[in-house]
């Protein structure tokens, strides 16, 4: 027999599965976590705003504040360089106190204070101490002392100005 040579059989063609169902997600869970996303990211732009512009003014009147101690003048000098110890402030027990390390042109040190609102522009010390680098401690002055008083304790050997 002459002609074509037969071909087998041909596989059987597979049978299509139907697809795995996705479970998808509902509309109510889809539009919740779009609103916690949301509600995170304006907080975080809240932060970053406070942080940038609030905790900056805070700061500037805080070595305002400080500036106007007799006891930093004499033992630190203007205040060059003021950042705040994030570790020193939340271990003082004291409400509304804050630590700053100081530098200035005489020396460095610890501010440890208790910082009042005096107005919108300005701070004041209530209470706090100077903890020198090489470990003299001095008690700052309240602002109410302040006046009228120029350092009754003695330099403890700062340079007088």
């Amino acid at each position: 027999m002459l002609g074509p040579a037969p071909f087998p059989e041909p596989p059987p063609i597979p049978q299509r599965t139907p697809p795995a169902s996705k479970r998808r997600l509902p509309l109510w869970a889809g539009i919740l976590i779009g609103v916690l996303c949301g509600f995170g990211l304006l907080i975080g732009v809240a932060t970053f705003l406070f942080f940038k512009f609030g905790w900056g003014e805070f700061s500037d009147q805080a070595v305002a504040a400080m500036n106007e101690q007799p006891i930093i003048q004499r033992c630190i000098g203007p205040i060059e360089s003021a950042s705040l110890d994030f570790t020193r402030t939340n271990s003082d027990p004291r409400e509304d106190s804050f630590a700053f390390r100081i530098r200035g042109p005489a020396g460095s040190g610890l501010v440890t204070a208790v910082f009042t609102t005096v107005d919108a522009d300005n701070e004041q010390i209530d209470e706090g101490e100077l903890k020198m680098t090489d470990g003299r401690m001095f008690a700052l002055q309240a602002a109410d002392d302040a006046e009228g008083e120029d350092g009754e304790q003695e330099d403890a050997g700062c340079p007088r100005n």
